[in-house]
């Protein structure tokens, strides 16, 4: 039996030997109000992380973050159930000559009681283009060359090209794009606002323990009306997504952003849950650094790749719940297509690439792991695979998420597991993690030919002509194997019965319904 097999099936047993585990205690966190959940009090866990860092909208960039910005903040757009771009902020949008006019809501007030205007629309695109504020979405708007006030209530956002991706840049995701108020901003500074900002959505901030926990309180001037109907909310770090899920049956949470994969056929048989799933827009990779040995060979990347059983990664890491990937692009936003041969595990042609490669058996590296559930699974188990094929020395070394972020951003590390759950739009992947000198670009790769095709499709607004021109970035990404598509995985959310109203959407949406929630 193949080791990775053996991993799988050890784990199927320990799952068998644990199912008790469910009902066990749930380690408290100081400050939280546990017992059973009131009717004023939303109790919902951020799942699967331990850090949040900032929740300036500009400077965010970990999803938990976002959870937390979502609840707060409103941007000019947003995506409804069918993953439609719909107005938010805005009332009306239409398109004009080289961008979009949006006409504001009137009578929207931010948390500290001022009016949303057009110039506050001016301010954040002016803040998140100025390269002070240093906005890992900088990017996005890098051709916006205007924001045109027409009035109070009306502005234009114009852009010299990539329109194509314009529209879902501004929508309440992670984006960046969340309005905030200028003068808020000034009067509060940078350092407080990014631990107490001010915006205009449903719940604002009222404390924020690191390491701990966020509160938040109903925004009573909400736009909505009638929302929202839940008046405190208690958003609680919870490392491990296991204990989450306990924390939900035992009454101690009223939702988690996240459930474990390995639970989810058996809590979906109880009566006392809900378990909401959706085929997820994300992809699972494996980040190499280009710069540095051995990854800075394309052979021994190709080797790697042929070397990764991807089908018992899907079992192993998700317990099937996801399918294999042979593109950083997520199914939805590309024609079907079956796994290139680059991405099908094969031995034989593992090792023929291996011998091309200027690194041979023995080579030694590491791969970076973070947390102790799915994530360092997945690292365990790519490098068994690959050492025994390839006769390699890689190991793993796990850390907190956050770690592994900043050694990332450093360009510190040899490989890493890592991902991205974007949006709609092709370019959120293969665009950010792959065009020269984008963020998500960990690897530090460079193309110039891959770069020409992806402004192309920044500027191309015919869909099927778009999905063409990224089709052909698919081919020479999985051909240079920058970075490794493994798998794409399902998204979950767990929450007690009591509780109703939301919709899981395949972003991993979580804050932003909030407001729609009630007991019942």
């Amino acid at each position: 039996m193949h080791s990775s097999d053996r991993l799988f099936h050890n784990r199927r047993r320990l799952l068998k030997a644990t199912g008790a585990a469910a009902a066990a205690p749930f380690a408290t966190f100081p400050g939280l109000s546990w017992g059973q959940g009131k009717q004023d009090l939303l109790r919902a866990g951020i799942t699967g992380f331990n850090v949040i860092n900032t929740l300036d909208p500009a400077k965010a960039s970990l999803l938990p973050e976002f959870y937390v910005i979502w609840a707060c903040f409103n941007g000019l757009l947003k995506f409804d159930e069918k993953m439609q771009v719909t107005a938010d902020l805005a009332e009306s949008f239409s398109p004009v000559d080289g961008g979009f006019e949006f006409v504001l809501r009137k009578g929207v007030k931010f948390h500290d009681g001022s009016e949303l205007t057009a110039d506050d629309v001016k301010f954040t695109f002016e803040r998140l283009a100025d390269p002070a504020t240093a906005s890992s979405n900088r990017g996005r708007f890098a051709h916006v060359r205007e924001i045109r006030i027409l009035d109070t209530h009306r502005v234009q956002i114009l852009a010299d090209k990539s329109l194509a991706t314009l529209l879902s840049s501004l929508t309440n995701t992670r984006t960046g794009s969340q309005i905030v108020s200028r003068s808020a901003f000034k009067a509060r500074g940078a350092a407080q606002f990014e631990r107490q900002p001010i915006g205009t959505g449903a719940y604002a901030v009222k404390e924020w323990k690191a390491n701990s926990m966020v509160e938040l309180e109903a925004h009573k001037a909400y736009f909505q009306s009638g929302k929202p109907t839940i008046a405190r909310v208690q958003m609680p770090l919870i490392p491990e997504e296991s204990s989450g899920m306990r924390a939900v049956l035992g009454g101690q949470l009223d939702i988690t952003s996240t459930a474990p994969f390995s639970d989810i056929k058996s809590l979906e048989g109880r009566k006392d849950v809900r378990v909401y799933r959706a085929s997820g827009l994300n992809n699972r990779y494996i980040t190499l650094n280009v710069r540095r040995a051995p990854f800075d060979d394309v052979h021994f990347r190709r080797a790697v790749s042929l070397a990764i059983n991807r089908d018992v990664l899907v079992n192993a890491v998700l317990f099937g719940e996801g399918a294999a990937a042979g593109s950083l692009l997520p199914p939805s936003l590309s024609d079907p297509r079956e796994l290139p041969e680059l991405a099908i595990f094969n031995a034989e042609r593992a090792k023929a690439e291996l011998a091309k490669s200027k690194y041979k058996e023995g080579t030694q590296a590491v791969l970076l792991g973070w947390g102790s559930s799915w994530w360092k699974r997945f690292a365990e188990i790519v490098v068994a695979q690959v050492n025994q094929v390839l006769g390699t020395k890689i190991r793993v070394e796990v850390y907190d998420s956050n770690t592994v972020y900043s050694r990332l951003k450093a360009g510190d590390f040899d490989a890493a597991v890592w991902g991205w759950l974007g949006l709609t739009d092709p370019d959120e992947y293969l665009g950010e993690i792959l065009g020269t000198g984008q963020w998500r670009n960990f690897q530090g790769y460079s193309n110039p030919g891959l770069d020409a095709l992806l402004e192309k499709g920044r500027n191309t607004l015919d869909l099927a002509a778009r999905r063409e021109v990224y089709a052909q970035v698919e081919s020479i990404a999985i051909d240079d194997m920058p970075a490794i598509p493994c798998f794409y995985s399902n998204i979950h959310n767990l929450s007690s019965q009591r509780l109703q109203g939301f919709t899981q959407l395949p972003f991993g949406n979580f804050g932003d319904q909030f407001q729609d929630l009630r007991f019942v």
